[in-house]
């Protein structure tokens, strides 16, 4: 089956069990494929007002999981 990288990201965004791999193509898909939706200092950001060497890969990924989730800022 061929599948253009527009409907892969689709179907991993839209069904996290698309690939059955215990959900890690979809954290890898939103964490490698999203840019941090907020600027620095932004009180959404679950970094926010925590030390450097605090913020890892799962609370990025939390976070951007978090950002596709909330409405649309206007």
């Amino acid at each position: 089956m061929e599948i253009t990288n527009r409907q892969y990201l689709i179907e991993q965004l839209t069904d996290a069990d698309f690939i059955d791999d215990s959900g890690a193509s979809y954290e890898a898909t939103i964490y490698n494929n999203i840019a941090c939706p907020y600027i620095y200092g932004d009180e959404r950001a679950l970094c926010y007002g925590k030390e450097i060497d605090k913020v890892n890969r799962e609370m990025c990924f939390k976070c951007k999981e978090k950002w596709l989730d909330s409405e649309i800022d206007m």
